[in-house]
């Protein structure tokens, strides 16, 4: 291998962004010679998917009836802050759900018993609103001034245990189902829009239907997704939503996803309401949901061609129709939700995510997790482990900790970097150990984006070679090794406007972002 060539550096750490390093043009050689860097990257102006960005779900169980609010105000500002400020998400699904009603009891969900027989009518009495005015003064209040931009409502169907009565109501009158179904999606925007005057441009009206939590019981089929769609669709439109949109369907692996959105979007009358296909990787220890199958995959240097192919299926269904994919959840990787494998591998899964389906947004599982509703919740005290992971942050209410995970880690690489409107461009390593993302920002300011993640035990320099986009002197970028996370870049540098050159430690993350002229 050959040796890196030692670049002088000027080191100027800045508090954007919880530090970074900066470093002039005319601060460096004025040539460096080709041919020496370990590891080429050529960089092409090539466009792919437009980011809509990061994100995760909103339900949390950290407030409303049951358990009560677990957080002190303290602890719920500094959560919030870890999770949106410095994390940098600004996706997510606001749940109607309240504590301790998850796979349990159905007190906590929108619509617990049919309201009132008439899906025209809402009965505002019978449905739970306390979810939504809870999640607005606990969550929405604190995180939008902070980043959480474009939020969405999960207003979905769930005849499982949030309306266990939809299910009864299927084997005896179908279309009443459909029509009750439509209204129960239609209740929680409606009330957002009455009560706090925000109608979000998403919602999710179902979540794993027919995979994984079968969300949709009694028989359910693709079918139903299907009517229910258009149900809810028309319902809304009739309530005075002029454009509305659904994320679906979101089932429990990316095969089922597909076969579901092609169904879905084989109908003219319910492709008309879909802003998004959405999909998870699961089931628990999958090539995408464990850590340990995907840093023995990708992470060695082979990704597994089954998982790539179901990817590029899903990435030219949304090519097909024009809608953008989005990898709205993933949890329960089998490592500490603390461990540097944990950050790695999620980095990894991102990148995956985003080269080869096209995703333009991804999501870990919870914003939040707390100890209180793990004990409440999963009857242990184990707010660390593999449950956990997958959460943003956790935080411990009897140290006082608020804690940012791997997943959050892993995720801040980019979504500190890359803001929604941002492209994803094309960037190739001669050196399948390492993985590099490129985006071009011209929305929030002219800069181009590298996220590169070293999977080799041995250090490397990285020459990155710009063909059709060009930069200029200054760099700032991040760096997370088993030392540490984000700590400031340390050695990188502009060497003329169409090649950047950055040594990368073993088994590291690196950010970098470099201005544009």
């Amino acid at each position: 291998m050959l040796r890196h060539l030692t670049i002088a550096l000027v080191l100027i750490f800045l508090s954007a962004c919880g530090g970074g390093t900066s470093m002039p043009t005319e601060e460096l050689p004025p040539t460096v010679p080709l041919g020496l860097a370990d590891v080429v990257v050529i960089v092409t102006n090539t466009d792919y998917q437009t980011m809509d960005g990061f994100g995760a779900t909103t339900l949390s169980l950290v407030w409303g009836t049951g358990l009560g609010n677990t957080l002190t105000n303290s602890q719920r500002q500094r959560a919030i802050e870890a999770v949106y400020q410095d994390v940098g998400i600004n996706l997510g699904g606001l749940e109607a759900a309240t504590p301790n009603d998850l796979f349990g009891a159905s007190s906590g969900y929108m619509e617990p018993v049919n309201d009132d027989n008439d899906p025209l009518n809402f009965n505002w009495s019978n449905f739970n609103t306390l979810g939504s005015d809870d999640m607005k003064s606990s969550l929405v209040d604190l995180a939008e001034p902070l980043g959480f931009s474009d939020y969405y409502l999960a207003s979905k169907v769930n005849s499982a245990w949030g309306s266990p009565w939809l299910a009864t109501l299927r084997g005896d009158d179908y279309n009443a189902y459909i029509a009750e179904a439509a209204e129960l999606v239609a209740a929680m925007p409606i009330y957002w829009r009455d009560k706090f005057g925000i109608s979000p441009r998403l919602i999710s009206p179902m979540n794993e239907p027919l995979r994984g939590n079968v969300e949709l019981r009694a028989g359910a089929n693709e079918g139903d997704l299907v009517d229910i769609i258009k149900a809810a669709g028309l319902r809304l439109t009739n309530g005075g939503f002029t454009n509305v949109k659904f994320i679906v369907p979101a089932d429990e692996t990316e095969q089922r996803s597909y076969d579901e959105a092609t169904a879905i979007l084989a109908d003219p009358n319910a492709r008309q309401y879909v802003g998004v296909i959405a999909y998870h990787p699961y089931p628990y220890g999958s090539k995408y949901a464990g850590i340990s199958p995907i840093l023995s995959t990708s992470g060695s240097g082979n990704p597994d061609p089954g998982r790539i192919a179901v990817r590029e299926s899903l990435r030219d269904l949304g090519a097909a129709y024009g809608i953008p994919l989005w990898m709205t959840e993933v949890s329960n990787g089998g490592v500490d939700v603390r461990s540097f494998d944990g950050l790695r591998a999620r980095a990894i899964h991102i990148h995956d995510e985003l080269k080869y389906a096209n995703a333009s947004a991804y999501f870990g599982m919870n914003n939040m997790w707390d100890l209180t509703s793990q004990r409440a919740h999963f009857g242990n005290d184990d707010i660390y482990g593999s449950r956990s992971e997958g959460s943003i942050v956790v935080i411990n209410n009897d140290t006082d900790e608020v804690v940012i995970t791997g997943m959050g880690y892993a995720i801040g690489h980019y979504a500190r970097w890359i803001k929604p409107g941002a492209v994803r461009i094309d960037a190739q390593a001669d050196d399948a150990l390492v993985l590099v993302s490129a985006f071009r920002d011209e929305a929030q300011e002219r800069r181009l984006v590298l996220v590169a993640i070293n999977n080799s035990s041995s250090e490397r320099e990285i020459e990155f070679q710009l063909d059709g986009v060009e930069v200029t002197g200054t760099i700032t970028g991040e760096q997370s090794t088993t030392d540490g996370a984000w700590q400031p870049l340390a050695a990188a540098s502009v060497v003329s406007a169409n090649r950047v050159r950055a040594t990368v430690q073993p088994l590291s993350v690196t950010t970098l972002s470099i201005a544009r002229p």
